[in-house]
């Protein structure tokens, strides 16, 4: 092994340790790694930067535009709001409705947007059909993130991939080259949670008041670390 390959190996191993520690904020840490790419020599000042010229970096920052202005705009909010009138109150039809909505809001936004609007419409559709929210929550998410997988645009990495096929001279992939498989994907996994995946999920009952702040103290465990002082009116 070279000086060259350890030094990547030293550098890639800090920046995961920095990962899982949360302790920096995760594009901080990609641009101290990029720093130290460029300061070691390992990359020159044309390659460090030439990331950000790559189209399918442009693409993915086009995508969070598209996301941000469908959220802004009021049309996904419009969404997750009317689905409550198809979803009905029985936990496998909610289920099906909103993994087939979260789903294809997210083959043209953002995952982590389409997830975040609609999920103050799970909770609240959990709350009024009685149905613990953590057995909507894991098919919300899992609905967002094969959702993502059935166009070209919906999730990072098959933009790179059609990047990659372009770069080596081949013709790159269409909006919906990844549609065929990326359907049959989504529309097993919604079979499977709603017939047999749902028992499987975890179901914790679910808050319907305002919490008080004694819930809280004993919820996170604040005792540990608080004290209470009873200060007297003569004092």
């Amino acid at each position: 092994m070279t000086a060259e390959i350890g030094l990547v190996l030293f550098i890639l191993g800090v920046a995961v340790v920095l990962f899982a520690s949360e302790r920096l904020r995760v594009d901080l840490v990609a641009m101290l790694v990029l720093l130290a790419l460029r300061l070691t020599g390992l990359l020159t000042t044309e390659e460090a930067f030439s990331g950000f010229s790559n189209p399918a970096v442009i693409t993915v920052w086009a995508i969070y535009i598209v996301s941000a202005s469908l959220t802004h705009t009021g049309i996904a909010d419009y969404l997750g709001r009317h689905i409550g009138r198809f979803a009905g109150a029985q936990e496998d039809r909610m289920i099906l409705v909103l993994m087939v909505t979260v789903g294809g809001m997210s083959a043209f936004m953002n995952n982590i947007g389409a997830t975040a609007v609609l999920l103050p419409v799970v909770i609240r559709l959990g709350n009024r059909a009685r149905i613990p929210v953590s057995k909507l929550l894991i098919p919300l998410a899992f609905g967002s993130l094969l959702g993502g997988v059935t166009t070209l645009i919906g999730t990072p990495p098959n933009i790179l991939a059609s990047a990659a096929l372009s770069e080596m001279g081949f013709a790159p992939f269409s909006l919906f080259d990844f549609t065929p498989m990326g359907i049959i994907i989504l529309t097993t996994s919604i079979v499977y949670m709603v017939f047999i995946g749902r028992h499987l999920l975890p179901s914790y009952p679910n808050m319907t008041h305002q919490p008080e702040q004694r819930d809280l103290t004993s919820e996170y465990r604040l005792t540990n670390y608080l004290a209470e002082l009873h200060v007297q009116e003569t004092s």
